[in-house]
């Protein structure tokens, strides 16, 4: 199945969002970034005495779709989840 490479405006933002990762190198990010946002949250409630978990909800998904939604875009496009061959 050879897919042609879309030239959109959308795709380049998308391809250059992702910049070459794969899947388990973005899994790999978002477990990192979870993790800090969790320690922070960590910090937060123990030192300054806030709960921030409203907030740290809405980061949840921001960073998810950050990581988890232009490689599946580029995937249902291109069948890669990267813009290199």
């Amino acid at each position: 199945m050879n897919k042609q490479q879309p030239n959109g405006v959308v795709f380049r933002t998308l391809a250059q969002i992702n910049a070459g990762r794969s899947f388990l190198a973005n899994l790999g990010g978002f477990v990192c970034v979870a993790l800090m946002l969790g320690l922070a949250n960590i910090f937060c409630r123990s030192v300054l005495h806030t709960d921030l978990m409203f907030e740290l909800r809405l980061l949840i998904v921001a960073v998810a779709l950050y990581f988890f939604v232009p490689p599946l875009v580029l995937w249902l496009w291109t069948g890669r989840t990267s813009d290199t061959q």
